[in-house]
């Protein structure tokens, strides 16, 4: 009969412990007091492209201005697969600069972003560099 008694004592705090809980929050959504929680903060594309023109001028800086080659060419789908954007990276292996290219479908439209000291990896987890 005892090991019954601590069960339900088990149990009445566990009731106790939840209709607290329950009181409180609500109590906190009521009043306002949660901390404001904020996820990343992501910026819009438009704002971190360095520069977007035509795809042949975005095409001619790449290649004739920065003496840059193709590393890669990719697509991007939206969640029905339809293709949106393709995707280069280009690469000077002389001075390891690098620029990613976007190229709107339907539109005569790219932009690029570039950088300095690109780092390549072999495809893997962790691969080494290369």
């Amino acid at each position: 009969m005892r090991h019954l008694s601590v069960q339900i004592k088990l149990a009445l705090y566990f009731a106790i412990l939840c209709l607290t809980t329950l009181f409180l929050m609500n109590d906190a959504l009521s009043n306002g007091t949660l901390p404001d929680v904020k996820g990343p903060e992501l910026k819009n594309l438009n704002v971190i492209m360095t520069y977007c023109d035509t795809k042949e001028k975005i095409l001619a800086m790449a290649k004739k201005d920065y003496r840059m080659h193709r590393a890669m060419k990719g697509l991007v789908h939206n969640h029905f697969y339809k293709e949106l954007v393709s995707v280069e990276m280009w690469m000077n292996p002389d001075n390891d600069q690098w620029a990613i290219s976007f190229m709107f479908k339907g539109q005569d439209k790219a932009c690029i972003v570039g950088g300095n000291k690109a780092e390549l990896f072999t495809p893997g987890e962790e691969g080494p560099g290369i």
